[in-house]
């Protein structure tokens, strides 16, 4: 089969349409074989990725919700933090039990694990009260103690000729456990 022979200004139009043609049909396959699984593999991984950015922003969002009620309970109960990390002094113990007792001695008994995070030591605590009522209003007082204090029973109250009462007490402090110990 034989072309026709169509020639403008010295150009065969026939054989360029063809030619056209044929070229049109290779960048259509180079299209469809090559770059259209590139496209479709590009919007797969931009699906995923917005998949995964939109996890991110509920994770972030929670995790912030979770910080931001975690920062309101340790402000709600930050003096209970302070009071657990506290060691025992006794000077200061002395100091503060001064208003309504002579405190005598103070020794340590035992020191022990309690609860599996924190620490309980235990006291012995002699010393001398004008009544009663005093060792009360130490009771009372301790709950504003910079430490936290146990008084155990059964406390020993015994009247002293001099109109005073020798007191003897057990007395349990509690704190956190350092974090090397966990």
């Amino acid at each position: 089969m034989q072309l026709p022979k169509l020639k403008i200004y010295g150009i065969d139009v026939v054989k360029n349409l063809l030619f056209f043609i044929l070229f049109l049909l290779i960048t259509l396959l180079f299209v469809a074989f090559l770059i259209s699984p590139a496209i479709k593999n590009f919007k797969d991984i931009k699906t995923n990725y917005y998949q995964k950015k939109y996890e991110f922003e509920v994770t972030t969002k929670v995790y912030k919700q979770k910080l931001q009620s975690l920062n309101a309970l340790k402000n709600k109960n930050r003096k209970i933090l302070n009071v657990l990390k506290r060691d025992f002094n006794t000077k200061n113990f002395k100091l503060f039990a001064s208003k309504y007792m002579q405190i005598t001695s103070i020794k340590e008994i035992n020191s022990t694990d309690y609860k599996g995070e924190f620490l309980k030591t235990t006291y012995i605590v002699q010393s001398k009260i004008t009544s009663p009522k005093n060792f009360y209003d130490f009771i009372d007082a301790l709950k504003n103690y910079k430490s936290l204090l146990r008084v155990y029973f059964p406390i020993d109250f015994i009247k002293n000729n001099d109109s005073s009462i020798n007191l003897t007490l057990k007395l349990e402090h509690y704190k956190l456990k350092p974090k090397n110990e966990h």
